[in-house]
């Protein structure tokens, strides 16, 4: 007759982890108390594009302006950039190994030293807190961050280059965990090289305007939202509304409306195969030719120029 399988008994226990056993991270930034925390437990990650490039020794860049947050990393070659209008930022050395970090919107340039050629890859994305508010901005990520041996820069840019070209079933999520970790390096090992934030009391008063963000991100596609919509969902006037969030955001509503419908189109046209019309109509523009207009007032080129750019 079989007998009865026997079971193990668990003999361990499990213990509870100490932290005081792990090692810390290196160099946060500063800031109020829960304030960081707050802010990159609600990051959202849209990746965009990457993109390896091997650049001739004659290889020079801007200065220009993009509608969406990038990095470089450079794997060879040296030079000098700089992130931010010429009198107003600082012109630092690029070394093989460094990243490259560039807001949404900050004019940069970039040179290669004389007599070599640079292997770099170039990443687009965007990162925001709060449906819309710069991550880079909002927490002040330097720009120009050196590389190391511990740095997962490589490692980061490859895959993403390899999600990017290959896109398979899940490369968006991969490349956004991949973008996010990449973030997180540089908040925990690079915090003394982090800038000011902005004002503490826009800070104070961002969560203030978070009913509005989502219900604008949810409704993005009606072309008639308005600011008088977004005023009542934190029931200010339009006039007390269009202070608190230009005071916020740095930008009127409507300009806000308009960069957040053309980054929702700019995911759509790397990310997609809708045509120019379907995205336009997805996006809250009332007719194609309207956001066409309004696409290459924020990024300098047509819907269509974008979509088969392979540029940097």
């Amino acid at each position: 007759m079989a007998q009865a399988p026997r079971y193990l008994e668990r003999s361990e226990t499990a213990l509870a982890r100490d932290p005081r056993g792990f090692p810390p991270f290196p160099d946060l930034p500063p800031g109020p108390p829960g304030t960081l925390a707050q802010w990159l437990e609600s990051a959202r990650v849209l990746p965009l594009s990457c993109t390896e490039w091997q650049c001739s020794e004659r290889w020079a860049l801007g200065p220009r302006v993009v509608n969406d947050s990038m990095w470089f990393w450079f794997e060879s070659g040296h030079g000098w950039g700089r992130v931010g209008p010429e009198g107003e930022a600082e012109r630092f050395e690029i070394q093989a190994g460094d990243l490259l970090l560039i807001p949404q919107g900050a004019e940069h340039i970039v040179r290669q030293g004389p007599g070599v050629a640079m292997h770099l890859f170039a990443v687009h994305f965007h990162a925001q807190v709060f449906e819309g508010i710069n991550l880079l901005d909002l927490l002040g990520f330097p720009a120009h961050v050196p590389g190391s041996p511990a740095a997962p820069f490589a490692e980061a840019n490859r895959r993403l280059a390899r999600e990017s070209a290959l896109k398979a079933p899940g490369f968006r999520a991969a490349m956004a965990a991949e973008i996010l970790a990449l973030l997180l390096h540089i908040v925990r090992h690079h915090g003394r090289r982090f800038r000011a934030p902005g004002a503490g009391r826009a800070h104070a008063e961002l969560p203030r305007l978070l009913p509005a963000l989502e219900w604008l991100d949810r409704n993005l596609h009606h072309p008639a939202l308005g600011v008088r919509d977004l005023a009542k969902r934190v029931y200010l006037s339009e006039v007390q509304f269009r202070k608190l969030f230009r005071r916020v955001t740095g930008l009127s509503p409507v300009r806000f409306i308009q960069r957040r419908r053309v980054e929702r189109a700019c995911s759509l046209l790397h990310g997609s195969e809708m045509g120019v019309e379907e995205i336009a109509e997805t996006c809250g523009f009332s007719d194609a030719p309207f956001f066409c207009r309004v696409f290459k007032a924020w990024t300098k080129t047509t819907p269509r120029r974008y979509r088969n750019a392979e540029g940097l």
